[in-house]
């Protein structure tokens, strides 16, 4: 374990912006995670944890502590003909761990390839794509308890997951650290192709093969496309500074979407339980004029107008201007106040 003092995120967060951490920790296993913040240096200072930093707008230096789980690997919990349990640490990168669970045959998180950042995010952030939430695989999530500094293993059901929501980033935001995740996988076929145009993509590759034997190369077919699909849409960060999806869909109730959607019938949408209909920020922002336009060194990219792009040495100020004009123009077009998925700092 060691601490840096004047540390460069700009390589520690997928926007590259050039600031800088008062000071900078990695930590390995919870115990040196506890020395770290019983560290007196830190008393009074803002402590932040982060994974891959795939979520994060810095508008300026940051004055205190941030912290990065590098507790890696992970363990079989229970396994049976049906499923597999698996403890993970919240260090591993998340990608990788998909690619490795898809060679075993294990499914569930298939969809959920290509998602930049590490394991710890996907109970914090409820990580979704292409249909799947991770809130339908995670059963139990350990966490260090910044209060009485002791390990609690959480229920899922306990952590509020929603569209892209949870109690971490809530009311539990200053107190527990995620140090593992266990997640419950399939072994037996559970396919979910009927988002977006992943069905289209997977008949154009042949489509899925039939037959108790073909559980494991149908799981790689479906990473492929999920893969191919994003990198059609999505820059990538390190060519391209960029957040992923900075926006989160609006969800609204029935009657106020049946009033705008007399006003725009074109307006993507998708119906949800609880009388609630999702609808497609990314066509109000294009709507508005914004996909492929630019305010200085920040833009917005020219095949997902949900993404945020540094167009090189950017300032966090940059980005965060671009995304108040943004949500100005939907405002006034739409009358719905669009809200961003990044954590702002």
């Amino acid at each position: 374990m060691k601490v840096q003092e004047h540390f460069c995120l700009k390589d520690k967060h997928s926007f590259h912006l050039n600031v800088t951490a008062r000071y900078w920790a990695e930590y390995r296993n919870t115990d040196e995670l506890g020395e770290i913040l019983q560290d007196k240096r830190f008393y009074k200072l803002p402590v932040l944890p982060v994974g891959g930093g795939c979520n994060l707008l810095f508008t300026r230096n940051f004055p205190g502590l941030v912290i990065k789980s590098a507790i890696s690997g992970w363990d079989i919990v229970h396994e049976n003909e049906e499923e597999v349990v698996l403890r993970v640490g919240s260090g591993l990168d998340w990608d990788q761990f998909v690619e490795s669970c898809v060679s075993q045959g294990w499914g569930g998180i298939e969809n959920l390839s290509g998602i930049p950042g590490l394991t710890g995010a996907t109970p914090i952030q409820n990580i979704g794509a292409y249909g799947v939430e991770a809130k339908e695989v995670i059963r139990y999530v350990e966490v260090f308890d910044r209060q009485t500094r002791s390990l609690l293993v959480l229920p899922v059901e306990e952590c509020g997951l929603a569209y892209r929501n949870s109690r971490f980033k809530q009311e539990w935001k200053d107190r527990f650290i995620v140090c593992y995740i266990t997640y419950r996988l399939n072994k037996k076929p559970a396919y979910r192709l009927d988002y977006g145009n992943l069905n289209e993509v997977l008949r154009s590759q042949g489509g899925l093969q039939e037959g108790p034997e073909a559980h494991r190369g149908n799981l790689a077919m479906i990473r492929r496309a999920v893969l191919a699909i994003r990198s059609s849409k999505l820059p990538d960060p390190a060519v391209l500074g960029n957040a992923g999806s900075f926006f989160k869909n609006p969800e609204l109730d029935v009657a106020t979407y049946s009033a705008l959607a007399e006003r725009f019938p074109e307006l993507p949408h998708w119906e949800l339980p609880g009388n609630k209909v999702k609808v497609s920020a990314a066509w109000m922002i294009e709507y508005c004029g914004w996909k492929g336009k630019s305010m200085g060194r920040a833009g917005v990219y020219p095949k997902q107008a949900l993404v945020l792009v540094n167009l090189g040495d950017a300032r966090g100020e940059e980005i965060y201007n671009l995304y108040q004009h943004i949500v100005a123009d939907v405002h006034k077009a739409f009358g719905i106040s669009l809200q961003p998925e990044v954590v702002v700092l």
